[in-house]
């Protein structure tokens, strides 16, 4: 079997295990890099040292969005995250043709994925949150979409995935509940406030009836169906610059924003975890852990005996015990 037979092979079995659209677009994209930097050639014949070498190329890329059919090319490397990425799709390709008999081994077994260090999630700042509020501003449908899609993303800490695919059945609005569904075919109930509710029913009223039974669409005569993630994209981007605002502004800048707000607002980790659809409180504590730190840092100031001493005006808090 041919590479490019393959990856054909299993996108097909990807969507027949009810995977989502997102999930097959994502193997597709990455997979197809790794075609034209290998070539097509028998996959018996791909080695370790295959994949290395392409593992290696990814790391010394000087430019983003090569051949990306929405995006403008951009200078840069790729972040380890991307890469990982990348490598994953490359990884789940041999399992699966061992999984399927096709090969005895997989060649990308011994292939280490890049070390993702912990560091903060770029959230949004409250502050841009309500300056991007106050550039959607209006009546027409276009700042309609817009402030239901900022307060949407805000108030449930949704994938950019998950809202492309929402469609307006999944919504109650009596209830404030939406059913978000990610990473493949898992889906979660996620509440919503009063607020997100009226903007959803505002966006509603004039969401157009002819683009299909997503909640998010396209506008304009030239739109057709779902507002995909380069619409999205473009959204957030034009509000931003209408708004002056120079910090992250993408769906997991809210996403990263909700978590933050959520634990040092006091939030459990363990409730978060089903919020944001993470498969284990482990995977949100590895993401998140350093908004809890941070909480327990200031209710440490507040609260130990020794940082009291100062605040009571007995002179300790230097030098030695």
């Amino acid at each position: 079997m041919l590479l490019s037979e393959a990856i054909k092979a299993l996108l097909v079995a990807t969507r027949a295990d009810g995977r989502s659209e997102r999930t097959v677009d994502s193997y597709e994209q990455r997979l197809r890099d790794f075609l034209a930097f290998l070539g097509d050639q028998p996959v018996g014949r791909i080695t370790v040292h295959d994949i290395r070498a392409y593992a290696a190329h990814l790391r010394s890329r000087k430019e983003r969005y090569v051949d990306h059919p929405a995006r403008e090319r951009k200078s840069g490397g790729l972040s380890p995250f991307t890469v990982a990425s990348y490598l994953r799709a490359v990884k789940r390709l041999f399992n699966w043709l061992v999984e399927e008999g096709i090969i005895s081994e997989s060649p990308a077994r011994r292939v280490k994925l890049p070390k993702l260090g912990r560091h903060e999630p770029k959230a949004i700042s409250r502050e841009d949150f309500l300056k991007l509020l106050k550039a959607a501003e209006g009546d027409d449908p276009w700042q309609r979409r817009a402030r239901a899609l900022l307060l949407f993303l805000a108030d449930t800490g949704c994938r950019r995935g998950g809202l492309e695919y929402l469609r307006v059945d999944d919504v109650d609005l009596e209830q404030r509940l939406v059913r978000i569904t990610e990473k493949g075919s898992r889906a979660r109930l996620v509440p919503f406030s009063e607020v997100t509710r009226e903007a959803l029913e505002d966006w509603l009223e004039v969401r157009p009836e002819d683009k299909g039974p997503w909640l998010f669409t396209a506008l304009g005569p030239k739109g057709k169906g779902r507002l995909t993630g380069d619409g999205i994209r473009q959204i957030l981007d034009r509000l931003a610059k209408k708004a002056g605002v120079k910090g992250p502004v993408n769906p997991h800048s809210f996403r990263h924003a909700f978590a933050r707000e959520y634990l040092l607002n006091g939030g459990d980790l363990a409730t978060l975890a089903d919020l944001l659809g993470h498969s284990s409180v482990q995977v949100t504590w590895e993401y998140y852990s350093i908004f809890r730190i941070r909480e327990l840092q200031e209710r440490h100031d507040r609260f130990s005996p020794v940082a009291r001493l100062r605040k009571e005006g007995n002179g300790y808090g230097y030098g030695k015990c």
